[in-house]
């Protein structure tokens, strides 16, 4: 195979991207750098300067020698306005996982393989069998907080969602999914203060032990329940929006 390399030739590599070269498949990397070339009408040493590369760079990339990273192929095709894609055999495009899908207390995603769901209202581990399992529900309804789950295995009983077939839901799906649920009981007095709002993101980190609650028994009706109240050295507010 020629080069277009000041007129001389370069020894062809053998690697699958330039046997794509010569049978002209698709997915061709090589081919398509030079369709781009086509169609800008530039040289290698051309495309090289608008890419910031060498020209002996573009003619490996040519001959298969070696192939451009993601990012830098996105360049090569933004010269002509295309775009790179993933389609599958019968041509249907196959979109990239959404930007938007909710993720962890700590700001990772999910795992892409997973299953996503929400299961009820969050609670630390440990707290079903507490005196207060009800309230700390109660608030993280309040401060739309879910208890996420996540598997490789479908849950039984679940109704299929277009996120669960396609990809994973977003932090708003997660919470209408929760509040389809059980709901749980009002019978406490729960004020939740303003701190609590700018602490929800933290508060899914936190454990059994370490909320703020106060026993202090409120009597309603025959019943009794525990209230929230901030510790001294936190209490004062924020007007941190709720999250």
């Amino acid at each position: 195979m020629e080069i277009e390399q000041q007129g001389s030739s370069t020894k062809q590599g053998t690697s699958s991207e330039q046997q794509d070269a010569m049978t002209g498949r698709a997915g061709d990397v090589a081919g398509l750098i030079r369709r781009v070339r086509r169609l800008a009408k530039l040289s290698q040493r051309d495309l090289a300067q608008e890419l910031g590369v060498s020209q002996s760079a573009v003619a490996k990339w040519e001959t298969g020698r070696t192939t451009p990273g993601a990012r830098m192929m996105v360049r090569v095709l933004e010269l002509v306005e295309l775009e790179l894609a993933a389609v599958r055999r019968d041509g249907e495009r196959v979109r990239p996982m959404r930007e938007g899908a909710a993720r962890d207390a700590a700001g990772r995603r999910y795992p892409a393989h997973t299953y996503v769901w929400a299961q009820g209202w969050w609670a630390p581990e440990g707290s079903e069998t507490t005196s207060w399992y009800s309230a700390i529900l109660a608030r993280s309804e309040d401060l739309d907080l879910p208890r996420v789950r996540y598997s490789t295995w479908w849950q039984l009983g679940r109704r299929p969602t277009l996120a669960d077939v396609a990809d994973h839901p977003t932090w708003e799906e997660l919470v209408a999914e929760a509040r389809e649920g059980w709901r749980p009981p009002r019978r406490n007095v729960l004020p939740i203060p303003e701190w609590a709002y700018a602490d929800s993101r933290k508060s899914r980190n936190r454990r059994a032990g370490s909320f703020p609650i106060l026993p202090h028994e409120v009597r309603i009706g025959r019943g009794a329940g525990l209230f929230w109240q901030a510790p001294a050295e936190t209490r004062g507010g924020t007007d941190a929006p709720r999250q």
